[in-house]
């Protein structure tokens, strides 16, 4: 035991204090320095490299954070841009239908360029789309089923839902709901017995998900103030393709005819019972440009084009602004 313990003590003089040990050459300890003092120099230079290396990403994370917020003041810079030539746009639309007075519900497209921007105008009559306040169950039928991919029977289901959450009454449809229905089903929302505010509300319908919300969405309106059907002449071609019962050859048909004949092109295809004629002062000005990313940034303005009040040219009821793609 003594011998092993004498050994360990003998080897750790040697390998820490070469320099005093009795066993030693001064040849032995010298080298052994030596070696020692390489040891030391060893470490520091792996010392000196992690300080390099973490030196290294600290400044890649710092060049790395900076180019990110480069790119994104260059972004809300061009989006603050192309907005406001958007909104020029839409202006010169909504000026021109006012001074015009063109009141004959026809869909027109403006294409414009700024400063070398192109961007392209709709004024699109809100009698061209469907109206959540006023348009019958065939029509909501056929709405949830073309754009919003909802099966036909569930699609039927739902439209009475839409129906029996506006009316004023509390008896529900066959296949409609009122509030115990809303009750039953855990929901913390019910009917309102009035009309909708905006498309929003239909979140609030029993078994509309937000899915198909998006999907239909952009194709109605709460502002129209008609009689609820649709006027194909004012109609975007998502909503033709509804009134053709999801036939986009015939909804493309349509449009074509339509970009050539005005309103003397053929709607005679289409369900009569989801047709009307209805022309008047309210428009959707949709002002769409294009983004050096690929996407296109859409400003969509809900105006009453006429005399108002307090004089002024038009009425602005509602303003949506988003990025497609």
């Amino acid at each position: 035991m003594w011998f092993a313990e004498l050994n360990f003590a003998v080897a750790n003089a040697l390998a820490n204090e070469p320099w005093s040990s009795p066993w030693l050459s001064p040849c032995d300890r010298t080298m052994r320095a030596r070696h020692r003092g390489a040891g030391e120099r060893g470490l520091a230079l792996v010392a000196v490299l992690w300080l390099v290396a973490a030196l290294s990403i600290l400044v890649s994370g710092v060049v790395y954070a900076v180019r990110g917020e480069i790119r994104n003041v260059s972004w809300q810079k061009e989006l603050s841009v192309s907005t406001a030539i958007a909104d020029a746009g839409a202006m010169l639309v909504a000026r021109e239908l006012s001074v015009s007075g063109i009141r004959d519900g026809l869909l027109r497209t403006y294409e414009l360029k700024f400063e070398d921007r192109a961007l392209r105008v709709d004024a699109i009559p809100l009698n061209g789309l469907v109206d959540l306040n006023a348009a019958p169950e065939s029509l909501l039928a056929d709405l949830l089923a073309v754009a919003g991919g909802v099966d036909r029977s569930s699609a039927g289901k739902l439209a009475q839902r839409i129906i029996d959450w506006r009316d004023p009454d509390n008896v529900a449809l066959p296949s409609g709901a009122e509030d115990d229905a809303y009750v039953a089903s855990g929901s913390r929302f019910r009917t309102r017995g009035a009309n909708f505010e905006s498309p929003e509300d239909l979140l609030q319908v029993l078994g509309i998900d937000f899915d198909v919300y998006l999907k239909i969405s952009k194709l109605v309106t709460v502002e129209a103030r008609g009689s609820g059907h649709v006027n194909p002449a004012s109609a975007p071609l998502s909503v033709l393709s509804v009134l053709a019962g999801g036939d986009e050859e015939l909804a493309q048909g349509y449009a074509s005819a339509r970009a050539r004949d005005g309103l003397l092109a053929d709607s005679t295809r289409f369900r009569a019972d989801h047709q009307g004629s209805d022309v008047g002062s309210r428009f959707l000005i949709e002002a769409r440009i294009g983004l050096s990313n690929g996407s296109v940034l859409v400003t969509r303005r809900f105006l009453d084009i006429g005399a108002t009040a307090k004089g002024a040219p038009w009425t602005t009821m509602r303003i949506e602004r988003t990025v497609e793609g």
